[in-house]
Order: structure tokens, then sequence, then C-alpha cells
């Protein structure tokens, strides 16, 4: 397995507000994107994806990753979650700050997905690319209703309007979705700078270009969004199993 990932401000926003991090002996790779428009958005996700890799760091075997180990994504995101509400319980200068959460967990034999908000998690499987979460927003629902368009999505003014976030509840509740491992799969998680600014067909393109490293590859997506306007943050993480 390798683990490799960036993060970008773009061009627009003054601070970033992403925060990426990832374990190859664990086994876990996390994204988290901090709300924007509220304070402290980049602490939150910070304190989220300290929690995961710390977590996934401490409580595996030595020949085990966590998940292997036994470890319970829901349970992870959910104690990310306490980590950032403990956070605005003792400080309440900090209270409201909340952040989405892009989570992988791999095992010999399986993976698992979990996610909250709008950050996405796909997988480049034999040329394919598939996107294995759905984002926690009313444009989404109203896509799958029929009620809108995917390019009339990108564009709505409602479209980071999130009906779930870490710190913006008591209890998170993450989509979890487990799958088998298959040699050689490139799964990507990634913020909504990305994904706003780059439509999936150029992103499997990218992706697929199996000439390129992944690092390569990890900053030609980055340059992508940043060459569309650069309007938001942009992080990327590429886990090739």
């Amino acid at each position: 397995m390798e683990i490799v990932g960036s993060s970008h401000c773009g061009y627009v926003r003054p601070r970033n507000e992403d925060r990426i991090g990832w374990d190859e002996e664990a086994g876990i790779a996390v994204l988290a994107d901090g709300l924007g428009g509220l304070p402290y958005g980049d602490e939150a996700a910070r304190l989220a994806v300290e929690a995961v890799v710390t977590i996934g760091r401490s409580h595996h075997g030595s020949d085990h990753t966590w998940l292997e180990s036994g470890g319970d994504p829901t349970k992870l995101v959910q104690l990310a979650n306490r980590a950032v509400l403990s956070y605005t319980e003792r400080d309440r200068r900090y209270e409201g700050m909340g952040t989405t959460l892009a989570l992988l967990c791999v095992a010999p034999d399986e993976l698992a997905v979990a996610h909250v908000g709008d950050s996405r998690v796909y997988r480049l499987s034999e040329g394919r690319l598939e996107r294995l979460t759905r984002d926690h927003t009313p444009v989404q629902r109203a896509v799958e209703a029929g009620e809108m368009s995917e390019a009339q999505a990108r564009h709505s003014p409602e479209r980071n309007v999130l009906e779930r976030a870490l710190g913006a509840v008591t209890q998170s509740e993450p989509e979890v979705s487990r799958l088998p491992r298959r040699a050689g799969d490139l799964y990507l998680l990634c913020s909504d700078g990305l994904t706003g600014a780059v439509e999936d067909a150029e992103i499997a393109t990218i992706l697929g270009a199996a000439a390129a490293s992944l690092e390569q590859r990890r900053d030609r997506l980055i340059q992508t969004a940043l060459e569309a306007g650069g309007e938001d943050n942009v992080s990327v993480v590429l886990v090739q199993v």
C-alpha cells in the first residue's frame, strides 16, 4: 500500500481549512474540510484528523492494520466528533465550529469507507471511476430525486449547505461501507475544492494515467482545480492498495 496527499489554499480563500493525514502501517487515510463561513473551521478539521490518525496509530497490532485489529470506523468517526466537541466545551470561543470527514481504512482482504458531509471518496478500478460516497446535502437529495441535474447541482447556491458535519451535533452520523480489497485499485479522498472545480470524467482521466507516479497524479489533480479558478481550498489523498 502507498499513500500520498497534498493540500493547497487556492487563490481566493484567506486560509486553508482543509486537513489531511494518514498512517500506512495502520492502514488509515483521512481528510477533513472545515466548514467555511463558521469560526475556526480549520481548527475543527485539525482536531478531527489528529484524532483519527492518533487512534489508528495507537490501536493496531505490530503486524496488523487498525481495521484488521478490530477497529470500528463508525466509532472512530464518533471519537473524532467527540474531539471537536470537547474542544468547544473547554473554550466557548470555538462553539459552533465543524468539519466534514472522509475516512478510508484498509485490511488485507477488505476496506471500509466512512464519511460525514460532502468530502468524497472515489475508487478507480480497472480503468473505471466509481464514487463511493454521497454528499450529505439538500442538493444531493434533489439530484437523487430527479429534481436537479448534476450540472445544475454544481452551480446551485445551496451546494455547500450540509445536513451532517462533525462538531455540529452531539452524535455524528457517518455512512459506512465495506468493500473487498482488490490489488491495483486506487482510492481518492478529496475536498469539494476538487470536485466543485473538476468534473468526474477529468478526474478519471488524471487518475488513469498509469505512466504517471502517484505524486504526479496528485499534483495534476490539484493543479487542474487551481487552473479552474482556485476558488476553494483543494485537498487530495491517493491510496494505492
